[in-house]
Protein backbone atom coordinates (compact mmCIF):
# COMPACT_ATOMS: atom_id res chain seq x y z
CA UNK A 1 0.00 0.00 0.00
CA UNK A 2 2.49 2.16 1.14
CA UNK A 3 4.44 1.35 -2.20
CA UNK A 4 1.68 2.47 -4.43
CA UNK A 5 1.28 5.79 -2.76
CA UNK A 6 5.09 6.29 -3.12
CA UNK A 7 4.66 5.28 -6.79
CA UNK A 8 1.44 7.67 -7.55
CA UNK A 9 3.28 10.55 -5.15
CA UNK A 10 6.16 10.60 -7.96
CA UNK A 11 3.80 10.14 -10.81
CA UNK A 12 2.38 13.44 -9.65
CA UNK A 13 5.13 15.19 -8.96
CA UNK A 14 6.86 14.05 -12.27
CA UNK A 15 3.81 15.13 -14.14
CA UNK A 16 3.77 18.27 -12.35
CA UNK A 17 7.57 18.69 -13.35
CA UNK A 18 7.22 17.96 -17.03
CA UNK A 19 3.84 20.45 -17.39
CA UNK A 20 6.67 23.39 -15.61
CA UNK A 21 9.03 21.90 -17.96
CA UNK A 22 6.78 22.60 -21.08
CA UNK A 23 5.70 25.79 -20.38
CA UNK A 24 9.09 27.29 -19.74
CA UNK A 25 10.61 25.14 -22.65
CA UNK A 26 8.19 26.98 -25.00
CA UNK A 27 8.79 30.52 -22.97
CA UNK A 28 12.30 30.23 -23.93
CA UNK A 29 12.03 29.09 -27.59
CA UNK A 30 8.98 31.40 -28.67
CA UNK A 31 11.49 34.48 -28.84
CA UNK A 32 13.55 32.52 -31.46
CA UNK A 33 10.55 31.67 -33.94
CA UNK A 34 11.63 34.41 -36.36
CA UNK A 35 15.49 32.73 -36.91
CA UNK A 36 14.01 30.26 -39.43
CA UNK A 37 11.43 28.24 -40.45
CA UNK A 38 12.35 24.79 -38.43
CA UNK A 39 12.29 27.28 -35.28
CA UNK A 40 9.12 28.09 -36.13
CA UNK A 41 7.40 24.79 -36.37
CA UNK A 42 9.07 23.86 -33.47
CA UNK A 43 7.36 26.47 -31.43
CA UNK A 44 3.90 25.13 -32.70
CA UNK A 45 4.30 22.09 -31.47
CA UNK A 46 6.21 23.24 -28.21
CA UNK A 47 2.83 24.95 -27.62
CA UNK A 48 0.49 22.37 -28.35
CA UNK A 49 2.46 19.81 -26.33
CA UNK A 50 2.50 22.19 -23.57
CA UNK A 51 -1.36 22.84 -24.13
CA UNK A 52 -1.68 19.20 -23.78
CA UNK A 53 -0.08 18.58 -20.17
CA UNK A 54 -1.90 21.66 -19.01
CA UNK A 55 -4.90 20.20 -20.36
CA UNK A 56 -4.09 16.85 -17.83
CA UNK A 57 -3.63 19.01 -15.26
CA UNK A 58 -6.76 20.40 -15.56
CA UNK A 59 -8.82 17.11 -16.34
CA UNK A 60 -6.81 15.80 -13.12
CA UNK A 61 -9.33 18.42 -10.66
CA UNK A 62 -11.98 18.16 -12.23
CA UNK A 63 -14.59 15.26 -12.30
CA UNK A 64 -14.93 15.46 -15.74
CA UNK A 65 -12.25 12.79 -15.75
CA UNK A 66 -14.50 10.27 -14.63
CA UNK A 67 -16.55 10.40 -17.68
CA UNK A 68 -15.86 7.72 -20.78
CA UNK A 69 -16.30 9.84 -23.48
CA UNK A 70 -14.22 12.95 -21.91
CA UNK A 71 -11.15 10.57 -21.50
CA UNK A 72 -11.65 9.33 -25.45
CA UNK A 73 -11.78 13.27 -26.98
CA UNK A 74 -8.38 13.89 -24.36
CA UNK A 75 -6.83 11.04 -26.13
CA UNK A 76 -7.64 12.23 -29.42
CA UNK A 77 -6.52 15.68 -28.34
CA UNK A 78 -3.01 13.97 -27.22
CA UNK A 79 -2.54 12.23 -30.87
CA UNK A 80 -2.80 15.86 -32.76
CA UNK A 81 0.21 16.52 -31.88
CA UNK A 82 1.67 14.17 -34.69
CA UNK A 83 1.21 16.63 -37.70
CA UNK A 84 2.90 19.34 -35.63
CA UNK A 85 5.98 16.85 -34.71
CA UNK A 86 6.76 15.33 -38.14
CA UNK A 87 6.50 18.72 -39.97
CA UNK A 88 9.15 19.74 -37.70
CA UNK A 89 10.71 17.20 -38.94
CA UNK A 90 10.20 17.36 -42.78
CA UNK A 91 10.99 21.49 -41.82
CA UNK A 92 14.40 20.71 -40.63
CA UNK A 93 15.29 18.23 -43.32
CA UNK A 94 13.51 19.82 -46.48
CA UNK A 95 13.22 23.44 -45.86
CA UNK A 96 10.19 25.61 -47.20
CA UNK A 97 8.43 22.02 -47.18
CA UNK A 98 5.96 23.11 -44.32
CA UNK A 99 3.38 25.61 -45.64
CA UNK A 100 0.62 27.12 -43.84
CA UNK A 101 -1.67 24.90 -46.16
CA UNK A 102 -0.01 21.54 -45.48
CA UNK A 103 0.13 22.04 -42.09
CA UNK A 104 -3.26 22.67 -41.57
CA UNK A 105 -4.23 20.08 -43.76
CA UNK A 106 -2.39 17.81 -41.53
CA UNK A 107 -4.10 19.35 -38.63
CA UNK A 108 -7.87 18.61 -40.22
CA UNK A 109 -6.87 14.75 -40.68
CA UNK A 110 -6.59 14.71 -36.91
CA UNK A 111 -9.74 16.62 -36.27
CA UNK A 112 -11.76 14.10 -38.08
CA UNK A 113 -11.62 11.89 -35.26
CA UNK A 114 -12.12 14.30 -32.58
CA UNK A 115 -15.19 15.05 -34.36
CA UNK A 116 -16.57 11.71 -35.21
CA UNK A 117 -15.92 9.83 -31.69
CA UNK A 118 -17.66 13.39 -29.88
CA UNK A 119 -20.66 12.37 -31.80
CA UNK A 120 -20.41 8.09 -31.88
CA UNK A 121 -18.53 7.87 -29.08
CA UNK A 122 -16.47 4.18 -29.77
CA UNK A 123 -13.64 2.93 -28.39
CA UNK A 124 -12.65 1.99 -31.96
CA UNK A 125 -12.63 5.44 -33.50
CA UNK A 126 -9.80 5.99 -30.62
CA UNK A 127 -7.64 2.50 -32.15
CA UNK A 128 -8.15 3.50 -35.70
CA UNK A 129 -6.82 7.34 -33.94
CA UNK A 130 -3.58 5.48 -32.92
CA UNK A 131 -3.51 3.58 -35.86
CA UNK A 132 -4.01 6.74 -38.16
CA UNK A 133 -1.08 8.48 -36.31
CA UNK A 134 1.52 5.40 -36.21
CA UNK A 135 0.53 5.72 -40.17
CA UNK A 136 1.38 9.17 -40.89
CA UNK A 137 4.36 9.34 -38.84
CA UNK A 138 5.81 6.38 -40.53
CA UNK A 139 5.37 7.75 -44.10
CA UNK A 140 6.76 11.06 -42.58
CA UNK A 141 9.84 9.04 -41.82
CA UNK A 142 10.38 7.69 -45.03
CA UNK A 143 9.94 10.95 -46.64
CA UNK A 144 12.91 12.39 -43.52
CA UNK A 145 15.13 9.40 -44.35
CA UNK A 146 14.86 10.25 -48.06
CA UNK A 147 15.17 14.37 -46.79
CA UNK A 148 18.43 14.01 -44.42
CA UNK A 149 20.12 11.80 -47.33
CA UNK A 150 19.70 14.69 -49.59
CA UNK A 151 20.32 17.37 -47.97
CA UNK A 152 23.60 15.93 -46.70
CA UNK A 153 24.48 14.82 -50.20
CA UNK A 154 23.93 18.20 -50.78
CA UNK A 155 26.09 20.00 -47.99
CA UNK A 156 29.16 17.51 -48.82
CA UNK A 157 28.96 18.55 -52.44
CA UNK A 158 29.35 21.92 -51.27
CA UNK A 159 30.70 22.52 -48.00
CA UNK A 160 34.14 22.18 -46.37
CA UNK A 161 32.14 22.31 -42.94
CA UNK A 162 29.50 19.60 -41.92
CA UNK A 163 29.59 19.34 -38.38
CA UNK A 164 26.66 22.41 -37.73
CA UNK A 165 25.10 21.96 -40.59
CA UNK A 166 24.16 18.13 -41.27
CA UNK A 167 20.84 17.00 -40.61
CA UNK A 168 21.80 13.48 -39.40
CA UNK A 169 20.39 14.29 -36.04
CA UNK A 170 17.08 14.62 -37.48
CA UNK A 171 16.86 11.20 -38.04
CA UNK A 172 17.81 10.29 -34.90
CA UNK A 173 15.81 12.09 -33.19
CA UNK A 174 12.54 11.19 -35.88
CA UNK A 175 13.39 7.46 -34.56
CA UNK A 176 13.50 9.17 -30.54
CA UNK A 177 10.17 10.76 -31.12
CA UNK A 178 8.20 8.00 -32.78
CA UNK A 179 9.31 5.81 -29.54
CA UNK A 180 8.32 8.49 -27.55
CA UNK A 181 4.82 8.17 -29.34
CA UNK A 182 4.81 4.14 -29.00
CA UNK A 183 5.70 4.45 -25.34
CA UNK A 184 2.51 6.93 -24.91
CA UNK A 185 0.56 4.53 -26.41
CA UNK A 186 1.69 1.99 -24.55
CA UNK A 187 1.31 3.58 -21.14
CA UNK A 188 -2.16 4.98 -21.76
CA UNK A 189 -3.52 2.11 -23.35
CA UNK A 190 -3.26 0.19 -19.77
CA UNK A 191 -2.90 2.96 -17.32
CA UNK A 192 -0.11 2.69 -14.68
CA UNK A 193 0.95 4.74 -12.17
CA UNK A 194 4.55 3.39 -13.57
CA UNK A 195 4.06 4.38 -17.04
CA UNK A 196 3.06 7.65 -16.22
CA UNK A 197 6.49 8.28 -14.67
CA UNK A 198 8.36 6.62 -17.67
CA UNK A 199 6.65 9.01 -20.20
CA UNK A 200 6.86 12.30 -18.75
CA UNK A 201 10.85 11.24 -18.50
CA UNK A 202 10.66 10.50 -21.57
CA UNK A 203 8.91 13.48 -23.02
CA UNK A 204 11.56 15.39 -21.28
CA UNK A 205 14.58 14.07 -22.32
CA UNK A 206 13.85 13.96 -25.75
CA UNK A 207 12.50 17.70 -26.12
CA UNK A 208 15.92 18.45 -24.29
CA UNK A 209 17.74 16.59 -26.83
CA UNK A 210 15.81 17.95 -29.80
CA UNK A 211 16.26 21.75 -28.49
CA UNK A 212 20.10 20.86 -27.97
CA UNK A 213 20.40 20.09 -32.09
CA UNK A 214 18.31 22.12 -33.90
CA UNK A 215 19.81 25.51 -31.93
CA UNK A 216 23.15 24.05 -32.24
CA UNK A 217 21.92 23.96 -35.96
CA UNK A 218 22.72 25.93 -39.34
CA UNK A 219 20.03 26.31 -41.90
CA UNK A 220 21.28 26.25 -45.34
CA UNK A 221 18.88 26.63 -48.01
CA UNK A 222 20.96 28.74 -50.99
CA UNK A 223 22.54 25.40 -52.40
CA UNK A 224 19.03 23.32 -51.90
CA UNK A 225 17.07 26.35 -53.82
CA UNK A 226 19.86 26.78 -56.27
CA UNK A 227 19.45 22.84 -56.78
CA UNK A 228 16.34 22.66 -57.64
CA UNK A 229 16.12 25.76 -59.67
CA UNK A 230 18.57 24.02 -61.96
CA UNK A 231 16.36 20.61 -62.09
CA UNK A 232 13.92 22.41 -63.05
CA UNK A 233 15.57 24.20 -66.24
CA UNK A 234 16.92 20.42 -66.85
CA UNK A 235 13.10 19.85 -66.80
CA UNK A 236 12.39 22.37 -68.36
CA UNK A 237 11.32 22.63 -72.57
CA UNK A 238 13.15 24.04 -75.46
CA UNK A 239 12.12 27.64 -75.73
CA UNK A 240 10.96 28.86 -79.11
CA UNK A 241 12.49 31.67 -80.67
CA UNK A 242 9.38 33.84 -80.18
CA UNK A 243 9.73 32.32 -76.20
CA UNK A 244 13.21 33.73 -76.42
CA UNK A 245 12.04 37.34 -77.88
CA UNK A 246 9.30 37.36 -75.25
CA UNK A 247 11.83 36.47 -72.67
CA UNK A 248 14.30 39.01 -74.00
CA UNK A 249 11.72 41.44 -74.11
CA UNK A 250 10.96 40.81 -70.42
CA UNK A 251 14.38 41.34 -68.79
CA UNK A 252 14.35 44.88 -70.80
CA UNK A 253 11.38 45.46 -68.99
CA UNK A 254 13.02 44.68 -65.92
CA UNK A 255 16.51 46.83 -66.32
CA UNK A 256 16.39 49.95 -64.15
CA UNK A 257 15.47 52.99 -66.44
CA UNK A 258 16.13 56.08 -64.38
CA UNK A 259 19.91 57.15 -64.21
CA UNK A 260 19.43 57.18 -60.30
CA UNK A 261 18.96 53.82 -60.14
CA UNK A 262 21.70 52.67 -62.10
CA UNK A 263 24.02 55.12 -60.36
CA UNK A 264 23.02 53.50 -57.25
CA UNK A 265 23.38 49.75 -58.59
CA UNK A 266 26.98 50.80 -59.69
CA UNK A 267 27.75 52.10 -56.34
CA UNK A 268 26.33 49.14 -54.71
CA UNK A 269 28.73 47.06 -56.86
CA UNK A 270 31.72 48.76 -56.62
CA UNK A 271 31.15 48.82 -52.96
CA UNK A 272 30.81 44.94 -53.15
CA UNK A 273 33.99 44.63 -54.74
CA UNK A 274 36.23 46.35 -52.82
CA UNK A 275 34.91 44.56 -49.84
CA UNK A 276 35.17 41.79 -51.22
CA UNK A 277 38.25 41.93 -52.43
CA UNK A 278 39.66 43.42 -48.97
CA UNK A 279 38.50 40.45 -47.12
CA UNK A 280 39.95 37.84 -49.57
CA UNK A 281 43.33 39.72 -49.17
CA UNK A 282 42.39 39.69 -45.11
CA UNK A 283 42.34 35.66 -46.03
CA UNK A 284 38.69 35.53 -44.35
CA UNK A 285 38.27 31.90 -46.39
CA UNK A 286 40.30 30.61 -43.90
CA UNK A 287 37.64 30.17 -41.95
CA UNK A 288 36.41 26.48 -42.29
CA UNK A 289 32.81 28.01 -40.83
CA UNK A 290 32.15 30.49 -42.86
CA UNK A 291 28.94 31.02 -44.10
CA UNK A 292 27.04 33.67 -46.69
CA UNK A 293 25.14 35.38 -43.49
CA UNK A 294 29.05 35.74 -41.83
CA UNK A 295 30.64 37.41 -44.99
CA UNK A 296 27.64 39.72 -45.39
CA UNK A 297 27.99 40.73 -41.75
CA UNK A 298 31.46 41.29 -41.84
CA UNK A 299 31.42 43.32 -44.93
CA UNK A 300 28.43 45.66 -44.01
CA UNK A 301 25.20 44.17 -46.03
CA UNK A 302 23.00 41.83 -46.32
CA UNK A 303 23.11 37.80 -47.56
CA UNK A 304 20.38 38.64 -50.70
CA UNK A 305 22.57 41.77 -51.94
CA UNK A 306 25.59 39.40 -51.43
CA UNK A 307 24.40 36.44 -53.36
CA UNK A 308 22.79 38.44 -55.89
CA UNK A 309 25.98 40.22 -56.75
CA UNK A 310 27.43 36.78 -56.94
CA UNK A 311 25.18 35.05 -58.61
CA UNK A 312 25.49 37.45 -61.43
CA UNK A 313 28.97 36.75 -61.92
CA UNK A 314 27.95 33.22 -62.41
CA UNK A 315 29.27 32.41 -59.12
CA UNK A 316 27.77 30.71 -55.56
CA UNK A 317 28.67 31.80 -52.15
CA UNK A 318 30.64 27.95 -52.01
CA UNK A 319 32.21 28.26 -55.43
CA UNK A 320 33.57 31.69 -54.93
CA UNK A 321 34.60 31.11 -51.33
CA UNK A 322 36.61 27.66 -52.25
CA UNK A 323 38.17 29.38 -55.65
CA UNK A 324 40.24 31.37 -53.09
CA UNK A 325 40.92 28.33 -50.56
CA UNK A 326 42.08 26.37 -53.51
CA UNK A 327 44.28 29.40 -54.55
CA UNK A 328 45.73 29.31 -50.78
CA UNK A 329 46.05 25.28 -51.17
CA UNK A 330 48.48 25.79 -54.47
CA UNK A 331 50.02 28.89 -52.92
CA UNK A 332 51.18 26.48 -50.02
CA UNK A 333 52.32 23.27 -52.10
CA UNK A 334 53.91 25.57 -54.94
CA UNK A 335 56.40 26.40 -51.50
CA UNK A 336 57.20 22.74 -50.78
CA UNK A 337 60.86 21.97 -51.27
CA UNK A 338 61.87 19.09 -53.91
CA UNK A 339 61.58 16.14 -51.88
CA UNK A 340 59.51 17.38 -48.83
CA UNK A 341 57.20 14.95 -47.59
CA UNK A 342 53.63 16.72 -47.60
CA UNK A 343 50.80 15.87 -45.86
CA UNK A 344 47.73 16.72 -48.18
CA UNK A 345 45.24 16.46 -44.72
CA UNK A 346 47.12 19.54 -43.33
CA UNK A 347 47.19 21.78 -46.31
CA UNK A 348 43.54 21.08 -46.93
CA UNK A 349 42.93 22.86 -43.21
CA UNK A 350 45.26 25.27 -43.38
CA UNK A 351 43.80 26.14 -46.84
CA UNK A 352 40.45 26.08 -44.78
CA UNK A 353 38.58 23.09 -45.40
CA UNK A 354 37.12 21.17 -42.69
CA UNK A 355 36.76 17.98 -44.88
CA UNK A 356 39.91 16.46 -47.21
CA UNK A 357 37.14 14.89 -49.15
CA UNK A 358 35.96 18.50 -50.01
CA UNK A 359 39.27 19.41 -50.53
CA UNK A 360 40.42 16.56 -53.28
CA UNK A 361 36.69 17.47 -55.03
CA UNK A 362 37.03 20.88 -55.29
CA UNK A 363 40.51 21.19 -56.06
CA UNK A 364 39.81 18.29 -59.17
CA UNK A 365 36.85 20.59 -59.96
CA UNK A 366 39.01 23.84 -60.25
CA UNK A 367 42.90 22.46 -61.58
CA UNK A 368 41.37 19.95 -63.25
CA UNK A 369 43.85 17.18 -61.33
CA UNK A 370 44.55 15.76 -57.99
CA UNK A 371 46.52 17.87 -55.16
CA UNK A 372 49.34 14.99 -55.24
CA UNK A 373 49.68 15.34 -59.31
CA UNK A 374 49.78 18.80 -58.77
CA UNK A 375 52.68 18.90 -56.18
CA UNK A 376 54.24 16.25 -58.63
CA UNK A 377 54.25 18.44 -61.62
CA UNK A 378 55.53 21.21 -59.43
CA UNK A 379 58.59 19.36 -58.13
CA UNK A 380 58.97 18.39 -62.52
CA UNK A 381 59.27 22.48 -63.11
CA UNK A 382 61.55 23.21 -60.27
CA UNK A 383 64.27 20.48 -61.53
CA UNK A 384 63.85 21.59 -64.50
Amino acid sequence: MLEALSLEALAHYTRGMTTMFFILWTANIYKYRHENSMMMVMTIAAGYITFGFIKDVIFLFTPWMTHFSVEGVVSLIDILCTPFVTAFFLEATNPGIVTTKRLLAGVFLFLLPIATYIVIQNEIIIQIAFAMSFLFSGTGFIFILYFVMRYDKCIADNYSYTQDISVKWVAGCAIAYFSWLATYYLCFNDTTWAGEVIFDIFSMVIWIVMWRFSRRHHVIIEMLEKNTTDEREKRSTPKTEDDNMIHSAQNESKKPTEPTEKRKNMVKETFLTQALAQKMEEKIYLNPKLSLNDLALSIGTNRSYLSEFLNNQGKSFYDYINEHRIAEACRILDTAQTGERINIANVAARSGFNSISSFNRYFYKIKEMTPTDYLYLRFIDKRS
